[in-house]
């Protein structure tokens, strides 16, 4: 059996991700959608075959002056009544990309904040095809791409064989030569642009490696504005930024000028052949005896149909190409979705079993867990259990893998760098997770309290605002002019302290009974650093937490330390 090509299995995979893998509700819509669609082309198809034998015939009356004003009505009416045909092609047309973009988008949503984690922590290399464009140009910008071009390509096509059928039969029964000369010519035509255009396909992937580096390479000076310019690198990024314009202008510059040399001799080729009918028709009459310039007419726009339609994949070389590359990205990062769990062993993340020692004994338990970066081992068989009340201390040196073993407690490492048993408390709304660098959420200073779990009972305004003073941040509510709806760009307005605070506020808005802290209060003064861990500790049951400063074992009763050489650790009790 003849394998598929690379691009061509890559096409086949997305299209079964619609239109075998979706819901039979889902697929049911589609198929009818499509069905009304076809029906349009049909109808379209044979139309046209009608409305040109009518033109024929009305040409014919017009030259023997024969014509009546009820034909030409009669014409003129069929014009009118066929006119919305197309409009309502289109809306159908529409209808279907609309809907299988959405299923393809949110196909890729569902795990795409998994593999973005994944991506980030090991930088894993993406293949050949997919050049720098990152998950989320793909989603937001190449899914729609590809639905465009396979329905427009796919259709299109569809749309050409019905034509075929019914302009082939008329020009045959016109002239059987000008048939067999559409039918080489064709042929002729799609093997010359195919020989022309053979460098597309790699021009145009090109082409949209450079546009991603060069998108990449503005999101990194937006990102890092501030530290481009503490250490005055603005020309030196400036210069970076140039040059990958000038990358992605030249590769667009190469592949322009090869689709134009395709066009142009599309073009000039269907110009040329635009002479057949009247030549042949000519030849092919009796001698001295005129041509009917009725049906020359007819022969004329039936040849240059079927010669169109033959040339489908010549006219349309440029879209295919794209088609191709476009296939080839999203396919690979559907590979890379659908590897996330794929790797034998790794990390295994479950909940506590109800049987799991004693009642209340833990929320936390490892069990033989190693992680490494590379070739560095940084934890080797690490086993306990945390204690379910009071905090427990991780301290290392800096890469001892102390925010590794934090990912590895949150499952962010699944299948990925290390291996073992990681038992915990899973329960909705139960952990919560805050990082060193915390994420603002869009939105309000209310959403900004109420993310992830929404608000724990009996926390009204009063006691938000009172929350929010209790951590020094009233100011925020101050400059709101006592309003927690107004709606602001919170990670810029506030300082990464203020943005720690503001997440430990987020913990007794939402009482979780336990809490992951990596290094949370890294950017405030030890006052402020006390005052966040007394309210932790009021507020949950217990608590593990990353960090550097001695002050911080005043707050916890346990401590394990990361040795950093060969995986060692030591679990040790607090005085």
């Amino acid at each position: 059996m003849m394998e598929l090509s690379k691009p061509a299995r890559a096409t086949c995979t997305l299209l079964r991700l619609f239109w075998w893998e979706s819901d039979r509700s889902v697929r049911a819509e589609a198929v009818l959608r499509l069905a009304a669609v076809v029906s349009v082309l049909l109808f379209r198809g044979k139309a046209g075959v009608w409305l040109s034998t009518i033109r024929r015939q009305q040409t014919q009356e017009l030259l023997r002056r024969e014509a009546s004003s009820r034909s030409v009505l009669r014409y003129l009416g069929a014009l009118v009544l066929l006119s919305p045909v197309s409009k309502i092609y289109w809306r159908l047309l529409r209808g279907l990309r609309l809907q299988w973009e959405r299923h393809l988008t949110q196909h890729f949503l569902v795990r795409f904040l998994d593999a973005q984690c994944l991506g980030q922590r090991f930088g894993r290399p993406e293949q050949e095809e997919c050049g720098s464009r990152h998950p989320d140009q793909r989603i937001a910008a190449d899914v729609g791409k590809f639905v465009q071009l396979a329905t427009s390509l796919s259709l299109d096509s569809l749309q050409a064989g019905i034509d075929l059928y019914f302009y082939s039969a008329l020009l045959r029964g016109i002239s059987p030569a000008l048939s067999k000369t559409a039918l080489l010519a064709a042929a002729a035509g799609t093997l010359v642009v195919r020989f022309l255009g053979r460098n597309l396909p790699a021009l145009y992937g090109a082409e949209r490696f450079a546009d991603g580096n060069f998108t990449y390479v503005l999101t990194r000076m937006r990102e890092n504005a501030e530290s481009i310019a503490f250490y005055g690198g603005q020309q030196h990024e400036v210069k970076l930024a140039s040059d990958a314009l000038d990358l992605r202008q030249n590769t667009e510059w190469v592949r322009l000028a090869e689709k134009d040399v395709v066009q142009h001799f599309s073009d000039q080729y269907r110009q040329i052949l635009s002479l057949s009918p009247a030549l042949l028709l000519v030849q092919s009459s009796a001698a001295g005896a005129s041509v009917d310039a009725a049906v020359l007419a007819q022969a004329s726009e039936a040849f240059d149909i079927v010669t169109r339609r033959l040339m489908i994949l010549s006219e349309n070389w440029s879209d295919f190409s794209r088609l191709n590359t476009v296939a080839l990205e999203l396919y690979a990062y559907h590979l890379e979705q659908s590897n996330l769990d794929s790797s034998e062993g790794g990390i295994c993340l479950s909940p506590l079993q109800a049987d799991y020692g004693h009642v209340g004994q833990t929320w936390l338990s490892l069990e033989d867990l190693s992680l490494w970066a590379g070739d560095r081992i940084l934890v080797s068989s690490l086993s306990f259990a945390a204690p379910s009340e009071g905090g427990l201390l991780i301290t290392g040196q800096s890469g001892s893998g102390k925010t590794t073993l934090l990912r590895a407690i949150a499952g962010l490492l699944r299948g990925q760098g290390g291996n073992g048993h990681v038992r915990r408390d899973m329960a909705p709304g139960h952990v919560l997770f805050l990082s060193q660098r915390p994420y603002m959420t869009l939105g309000t200073l209310r959403e900004q309290l109420s993310y992830p779990f929404g608000f724990a009972a009996g926390v009204d305004d009063a006691a938000l605002c009172g929350i929010l003073k209790r951590l020094g941040l009233d100011h925020i509510v101050l400059q709101s002019k006592g309003s927690l709806d107004v709606v602001s760009r919170w990670d810029e307005i506030l300082s990464l302290g203020e943005q720690q605070r503001l997440s430990v506020a987020r913990i007794l808005a939402q009482r979780p009974m336990y809490a992951v802290l990596d290094e949370i209060t890294s950017a405030n003064d030890p006052q402020h650093e006390a005052n966040m861990y007394s309210c932790i500790a009021l507020t949950c049951s217990a608590f593990l937490s990353v960090g550097h400063r001695a002050s911080l074992e005043a707050f916890h009763s346990r401590r394990l330390r990361l040795l950093g050489t060969d995986g060692r650790w030591e679990l040790e009790t607090l005085s």
